[in-house]
């Protein structure tokens, strides 16, 4: 590869734009934590976000496998009541339970150093995004 001016340029153009995309593709800095979004189905964007206290990344943390799936559940049904959703809690709570499985996080994906895992009801006509930043 012959190295000229016009090779440079781009090179430097390339390098000193790249990262203004990276801050373009998500402008929301992650806060470490748990997050819980609801939006409708299909997702435009979300009707209730609530994001765990301290107290509850602790508690979430000190609990192993199908008690993570649980507490999570409950959190996110409480969430879910209060968007008005038509189900009983203890089908909701079923529901997510059913979907997250022994470990809250089967079939969860890593982006941009956020696991999200996206749940489904429906029935409801809603979506979960559960994102965990560290």
């Amino acid at each position: 590869m012959i190295f000229n001016k016009r090779t440079f340029l781009a090179l430097a153009i390339a390098l000193g734009l790249s990262p203004l995309a990276a801050m373009a593709e998500g402008g929301d800095d992650p806060i470490p934590g748990i997050d819980v979004i609801v939006e409708r189905d299909p997702s435009v964007e979300p009707i209730a976000q609530d994001p765990l206290s301290g107290g509850q990344v602790e508690k979430f943390n000190s609990l192993k496998g199908a008690e993570r799936s649980a507490f999570l559940a409950g959190i996110i049904t409480r969430t879910l009541l209060d968007v008005g959703v038509k189900a009983s809690p203890e089908e909701i709570r079923a529901a997510l339970i059913k979907q997250m499985g022994k470990s809250w996080c089967g079939p969860c994906r890593m982006v941009d150093g956020v696991i999200e895992n996206t749940l489904k009801l429906p029935d409801e006509g809603l979506t979960i995004v559960l994102r965990v930043k560290e």
